[in-house]
């Protein structure tokens, strides 16, 4: 898969990231949050034409450091709803509207948030077992069941 990211706020800047995926190459472009590096973020997962759609795991590095994972749902290229995790840090869920989280008080929306975003590493993880890597499978399952228990 190659994968186009750009940075919201005025300028685009294009960073092209390859990743074999079963039997085939798409092009997908999704929105980062402002304060994300959009040259070192990278989005796995569902894609309509070459517009991120649908459930994955947008994830930030810095070297080979995690900086910060979006899991979620992603509609025409902007992350809609889930979490960003932040390792060492926590969690911030809800909806998104131009990559920053709306404020809200309910409950709900916190609960969806991270159902939403364990159905998104669940997913990852299936991709990944599907592709044959077992070591990024687990990782995904891991983070699928550590959103899980937020709900609890």
């Amino acid at each position: 898969m190659i994968a186009v990211h750009w940075n919201r706020p005025g300028l685009f800047a294009f960073a092209l990231f390859v990743a074999l995926s079963p039997g085939a190459f798409a092009a997908c472009t999704i929105a980062t949050p402002a304060d994300w590096s959009a040259g070192s973020a990278r989005w796995d997962g569902e894609c309509t034409g070459n517009t991120a759609n649908g459930l994955g795991v947008l994830k930030e590095q810095q070297g080979t450091a995690v900086k910060r994972l979006f899991f979620g749902r992603v509609q025409n290229g902007e992350l809609a709803e889930g979490v960003i995790e932040v390792p060492e840090q926590g969690f911030v869920a809800g909806r998104f509207e131009q990559g920053r989280v709306l404020a809200s008080d309910e409950r709900q929306t916190l609960i969806d948030a991270f159902e939403v975003a364990a159905q998104a590493a669940a997913a990852a993880a299936e991709r990944f077992v599907q592709a044959g890597n077992s070591a990024s499978a687990n990782f995904y399952r891991s983070k699928e069941q550590v959103l899980r228990e937020q709900l609890d």
